[in-house]
């Protein structure tokens, strides 16, 4: 049995002083498959550039070349920003889709005008939503969990009225 031990021990011992094979860094955005829904995160220094015209830019590649589609076709920066946010639905609905709320800043030169197109209540919501019968306050993970926590969803109205007024 001591023996076991001294074999044990020295085995334990040598494989402590072993390393594992170092791992290969991640992937930066630039070289990831472009159809995954999201990349890694990181930084890339790239070179700058310069437009002539106008410029898209967005999460993904796919909805930079819809919103520049738009542009080229003569549309305004609003109907790009459009194209951009139905693609980007498409490719990452869990990022940046029409299920949710958004916002967007407008400048036509002259001012700059917010549009809210978060999420709200739903209309038969009351004050009491959140409170038990008893009148007191849901815990937590009881008033998050569940249809209570759902708002319906602003970013399609938003983007409807961001064309109407500037599209």
């Amino acid at each position: 049995m001591k023996l076991f031990h001294t074999v044990l021990l020295a085995a334990l011992l040598a494989g402590g002083c072993s390393h594992a094979p170092s791992m290969a860094p991640p992937a930066v955005p630039g070289g990831t498959d472009w159809r995954q829904p999201e990349g890694t995160s990181g930084s890339v220094t790239q070179p700058g550039w310069r437009g002539e015209k106008f410029a898209v830019a967005s999460a993904h590649p796919l909805a930079s070349e819809a919103g520049l589609a738009i542009l080229k076709a003569g549309g305004s920066a609003v109907d790009a920003a459009i194209a951009v946010q139905m693609v980007l639905t498409l490719v990452e609905p869990q990022s940046s889709g029409i299920g949710g709320g958004a916002f967007m800043l407008h400048y036509d030169g002259r001012e700059v005008v917010a549009l809210d197109g978060r999420e709200t209540a739903p209309a038969a919501v009351s004050e009491t939503l959140f409170l038990k019968p008893d009148g007191k306050p849901m815990a937590f993970r009881e008033a998050v969990v569940g249809g209570r926590a759902v708002g319906v969803p602003g970013t399609v109205r938003m983007l409807e009225m961001a064309h109407a007024e500037y599209g």
